[in-house]
């Protein structure tokens, strides 16, 4: 029997979506390879103590929106919108010179070097989406108690898609491990999934 007009049309559509899913997972996998073929380690170099509230934090960082606070820059790529994010945080948590890492002046390899490394080393970046922020001289909204943005010491990541005042997360969840195991707190403990802070107590 004859095919029905316009059946091997629907059917192409059906057969284009694994491709285009390989395609992507082939270009995440060559973005990894890169980082562990141009020499990526994670170099664990000179890591502050993670502060407990907030006497510790400014022990450890200084006043909050001191000029060490916004001392190192590094750029992320949004996934979602290919948009490249650039932002400033602590120079106690990067800046220090690796493989991958150019000279900033920072003390250690933690939030450019070594957290970033992973998510790209991991084939997580996929994950990580619009909306990355780092330092910025604020109070926590709607009270007069300073946030951890204002010791450079947080990062928003997927903040149009992770949403302060929910408790669970999309997109984050799936390379949150990476920061928890370099010293960093996700916000998810206090249903701010966007937001990861180099701090406990606070």
């Amino acid at each position: 029997m004859a095919p029905k007009a316009g059946s091997f049309l629907r059917r192409r559509p059906r057969r284009a979506l694994p491709l285009t899913v390989v395609v992507l997972l082939g270009a995440l996998l060559l973005v990894g390879w890169h980082w562990g073929k141009l020499g990526w380690g994670d170099m664990h170099y000179n890591y502050p103590a993670t502060p407990y509230g907030y006497s510790q934090i400014v022990n450890r960082f200084g006043q909050p929106c001191n000029s060490n606070a916004s001392a190192i820059w590094m750029t992320w790529v949004a996934s979602d919108n290919g948009y490249s994010y650039t932002f400033r945080f602590h120079k106690k948590l990067g800046g220090y010179p690796t493989r991958m890492v150019s000279n900033k002046g920072g003390t250690s390899t933690n939030l450019d070097n070594d957290v970033h490394g992973h998510i790209q080393n991991y084939h997580l970046s996929g994950y990580t989406k619009s909306g990355i922020w780092g330092y910025l001289c604020r109070y926590i909204a709607g009270t007069t108690k300073w946030s951890t943005h204002a010791w450079g010491i947080a990062v928003d990541i997927s903040s149009r898609y992770e949403p302060m005042g929910r408790c669970y997360s999309t997109t984050n969840k799936y390379f949150a491990y990476v920061f928890k195991n370099h010293g960093w707190r996700w916000g998810l403990d206090f249903c701010d999934p966007m937001h990861f802070q180099y701090a406990f107590g606070y």
